[in-house]
C-alpha cells in the first residue's frame, strides 16, 4: 500500500524534475539519468513509465498546460481567443515548450500523441467556443471552423518555429482583428 501512495508522487516529481532541468539545460542534452538523479528516483522507476526521454517530455508538457487553458462562452469570442492565444504563445516559448515541438516535429509517434493528449482536446474546446459564438450572434453560423481554428493557431505555432520569436501581444490583437472581420456578423444599420 505504501508504494502506491508513492507512485504517483514519484511520477509527478520526475515530471517536474524534467521540466525543471529544461530551463537550464537543452533537450538534446538532458538525460535520464539526470531526471532520475534530480527526482531521488532510479532510472528504472522513470523506464517503467516511460520509453524513453522524448515521451517523458511530452508528459511533463501534458502536465505544465493541463490548467492553463480555459474557455469561457461566456466572454466575448475575440476576449476569450485573445486569452488563449497570449497563453499558448508563452507556453510554446518556454523551454518544455519548445523542447516539444522539437520533437513533435522529429518523431511520429510523439507527434500522434500530442494530437491526441493535447492538440485535438484543445481542438475540440475551440470549437466548442465558436459554437457558442454562433449560436450568440457574434460569428456567422456558416463559417468552417476548422479553417477558422487554422487561421488562429496556425500564425502562433508559425511564428514560433518558423520565425523563433513569441507573438507579442499587438501581433495577437492584429491577428484576432483580421480573422473576427471575416467571420463577423456584419453590423446591419
Amino acid at each position: 500500500m505504501t508504494g502506491k501512495k508513492k507512485e504517483p508522487r514519484s511520477r509527478n516529481e520526475i515530471l517536474n524534475a524534467a521540466i525543471e532541468m529544461l530551463e537550464f539545460t537543452s533537450y538534446s542534452s538532458l538525460t535520464i539519468e539526470a531526471i532520475a538523479s534530480q527526482a531521488g528516483v532510479g532510472k528504472t522507476t522513470i523506464y517503467r513509465w516511460w520509453e524513453n526521454k522524448a515521451y517523458l517530455v511530452l508528459d511533463a508538457f501534458l502536465m505544465a498546460v493541463d490548467s492553463k487553458f480555459e474557455f469561457n462562452s461566456n466572454n466575448p469570442v475575440q476576449d476569450t481567443f485573445k486569452q488563449h492565444l497570449e497563453v499558448l504563445a508563452r507556453i510554446l516559448n518556454s523551454k518544455i515548450g519548445k523542447s516539444t515541438l522539437s520533437i513533435v516535429t522529429e518523431n511520429e509517434e510523439i507527434a500522434k500523441k500530442f494530437y491526441t493528449s493535447y492538440l485535438s482536446l484543445r481542438r475540440s474546446e475551440a470549437k466548442q467556443l465558436l459554437q457558442a459564438a454562433m449560436e450568440k450572434g457574434e460569428v456567422q453560423s456558416i463559417i468552417n471552423t476548422d479553417v477558422v481554428l487554422d487561421m488562429l493557431y496556425g500564425p502562433i505555432y508559425f511564428q514560433i518555429l518558423i520565425y523563433k520569436k513569441v507573438p507579442d501581444e499587438d501581433y495577437i490583437n492584429e491577428l484576432l482583428i483580421q480573422v473576427m472581420k471575416g467571420i463577423s456578423i456584419p453590423n446591419q444599420s
